[in-house]
């Protein structure tokens, strides 16, 4: 098989060398020290390196999100008749129709102004607090004229 060559060089092998260099038979000189860790960071991009670990680390809560999500908008999970999507849509819903609906009659809040309510809801009952307190207080009284009976005594 000869081949035909326009110089006495031959070709290069179109099959790359699998073979590792053979080693030197005398000592090589060792490879200049140019580059330092020091002058590596000034020659890096680190803001550009920022971003493209911000932007992986995105995909990857993206990725994350769709394997938790998975089945939310098309499973119907057993014992239910809805999805959790349009579970959750509905709840949304009612909420909004609460929020526009008339006032609701409980305790106001931290907005409203308490002196605005229309109506009193227990006014018509007794208010067994005050009559509570009331007896403490005749109580106290009826020991501290015990206690000072006492004291005069001796």
């Amino acid at each position: 098989m000869s081949v035909v060559t326009p110089t006495i060089l031959p070709r290069p092998p179109l099959f790359p060398r699998l073979l590792p260099k053979p080693p030197h038979p005398q000592p090589v000189p060792l490879p200049k020290q140019g580059k330092t860790y020091g002058r590596l960071n000034a020659s890096r991009n680190l803001q550009r390196e920022m971003d493209d670990l911000s932007d992986e680390e995105n995909e990857l809560d993206e990725l994350n999100h769709v394997i938790r999500a998975r089945g939310f908008a098309n499973l119907i999970p057993m014992g239910r008749s809805l999805t959790q999507q349009e579970e959750k849509n509905d709840a949304e819903d009612d909420e909004e129709s609460e929020s526009d609906s008339a006032p609701s009659n409980g305790p106001p809040s931290v907005g409203e102004d308490p002196g605005d309510s229309t109506q009193d809801l227990d006014a018509s009952m007794e208010d067994l607090d005050e009559q509570d307190d009331d007896d403490d207080s005749e109580e106290e009284e009826e020991e501290e004229e015990f206690d000072l009976d006492r004291s005069s005594e001796q």
